[in-house]
């Protein structure tokens, strides 16, 4: 039995075989006084090998990276793998079953709440768990996240920098190897509250990926992912699979990236997709007022050459509001400099 504050569970993840099982969460509000809340884990445990820990559902509303690890759960049997999958498909479950980013129990955001408290809320305590228990026991974490109901992100692995040019060299070797066409990199802050983060604390290798958005379910980006994962496999010997090579583009979205940003209430004409490449000054989007039939508010344009690397689902907007990010591309040199801070 392990336990961390509220959230225990009896799960085996020492012994070889499959099988799932719950972090079994104690807390007690109106709708939950006589109950448990179950996050679903699961463990495929075959010869000695590396232990990956994959999660998915952070964000209830991004679907390609929980139906990735369903689709593993159903496909993979210990005799076929050198090594330990622990899966986490609905990390922040009661927002899985809300369709919802955050958790309804407690607005909290998973990928906002690492290390975590357990006496912090629902979403804090899982957070905790996994801190305490889960990242120790990986060799690599793989996170997959989706624009969301929100956006719309290219498909992109995520890698954070920071001051361990060790730890970061790592981590790049992990998004090359998994091969999104994209690749995003963003320097780590500390004060964000991300699983990267914790991982990285941890001297964990970690990615995470953007497959998709808009609230659905894409099978371009979910191919993505799937054929990501199976190259890590490989790569870390999992697997008798060659490993086969995928190129990626890196792009900064910390310093050398901008935002087209709403100063107006109205209706947006987004000019611009996921993957365009646009010049400094283009239009991207074209404000229209509501109630003033016929009048034009603004026109946002770039204010860099770039790539577009996430775009906004809905065009009723409000002062504030993004409707595109556009980012640099690296070069090899500019990449290093990141991954290797002096």
């Amino acid at each position: 039995m392990l336990s961390h504050g509220p959230v225990q569970t009896d799960v085996d993840f020492e012994t070889q075989g499959k099988r799932s099982g719950f972090l079994d969460l104690n807390h007690s509000d109106n709708a939950h006084a006589f109950s448990l809340i179950r996050v679903p884990v699961g463990v495929i445990q075959g010869a000695p090998g590396p232990t990956v820990l994959l999660s998915a559902g952070s964000h209830g509303d991004e679907y390609e990276g929980q139906v990735i690890l369903h689709q593993l759960m159903q496909e993979i049997e210990p005799s076929m793998i050198k090594g330990r999958l622990i899966m986490l498909p609905a990390l922040n479950t009661p927002a899985v079953l809300g369709r919802t980013r955050v958790s309804p129990l407690d607005g909290g955001n998973m990928n906002r709440s690492f290390p975590g408290d357990p006496d912090s809320g629902p979403t804090g305590a899982i957070a905790a768990f996994v801190n305490a228990h889960l990242i120790v026991m990986a060799d690599v974490v793989l996170d997959f996240h989706s624009g969301g109901t929100a956006t719309e992100y290219v498909d992109c692995g995520f890698v954070c920098a920071g001051p361990n040019p060790e730890m970061n060299a790592a981590n790049l070797e992990i998004a090359q190897v998994f091969g999104a066409p994209y690749t995003m990199v963003c320097p780590i802050d500390g004060t964000g509250g991300d699983f990267d983060t914790s991982a990285y604390r941890q001297h964990t290798r970690f990615l995470s990926c953007e497959l998709g958005g808009m609230g659905r379910f894409s099978p371009a980006s979910y191919a993505t992912g799937w054929k990501g994962v199976q190259r890590v496999f490989a790569h870390l010997g999992m697997t008798g699979h060659k490993v086969e090579t995928a190129d990626s583009r890196f792009i900064d979205i910390g310093a050398g990236s901008s935002f087209a940003t709403t100063a107006q209430h109205g209706l947006a004409q987004l000019h611009v997709s996921p993957g365009q490449v646009v010049q400094k000054g283009d239009i991207l989007a074209t404000i229209f007022d509501v109630h003033n039939f016929g009048t034009k508010c603004a026109e946002l344009r770039a204010s860099q050459d770039g790539i577009v690397a996430i775009c906004r689902r809905n065009p009723l907007v409000q002062p504030g509001d993004h409707l595109c990010q556009v980012t640099h591309e690296l070069s090899p040199s500019e990449l290093n400099k990141i991954m290797r801070p002096d």
